[in-house]
């Protein structure tokens, strides 16, 4: 999934996968994606909060949380988070981000995922 990009693409998200390949090859790669408050265990499809219990997510929700920490900080516009969750003959009822994102922070919190108003969501950079 990392060798193909559709355009226009952001050069954040090319060196990410770029990354991504090189930790692959060199037996670094990591099955755990997190900013420091929040992990994303991607074999066992589980989020944890530091010192919490794992919480189990729905396929949307982890998608969706997978999207926002594979980029921290970056901020994620509803497209783009609509792409990354949805298929191509999914269709799409116009809340269907926000819905996806009251469940996340119900499960893991209020301040986990930051809402930028008029431009997008983001999992903020943490230690």
């Amino acid at each position: 999934a990392d060798d193909y990009l559709v355009k226009p693409f952001e050069m954040d998200e090319l060196l990410a996968r770029m990354r991504a390949v090189w930790r692959r090859r060199s037996g670094l790669a990591s099955s755990v994606l997190g900013n420091g408050r929040v992990s994303l265990d991607l074999s066992t499809r589980q989020a944890t909060l530091a010192g919490g219990a794992p919480q189990q997510l729905t396929n949307r929700e982890f998608a969706l949380l997978q999207a926002l920490l594979a980029r921290p900080g970056a901020i994620l516009s509803r497209a783009e988070l609509e792409e990354r969750i949805y298929g191509w003959g999914d269709e799409v009822e116009s809340n269907a981000v926000e819905f996806l994102i009251h469940g996340l922070r119900r499960k893991l919190g209020s301040t986990i995922i930051r809402n930028v108003r008029g431009v997008g969501w983001q999992v903020p950079k943490e230690g």
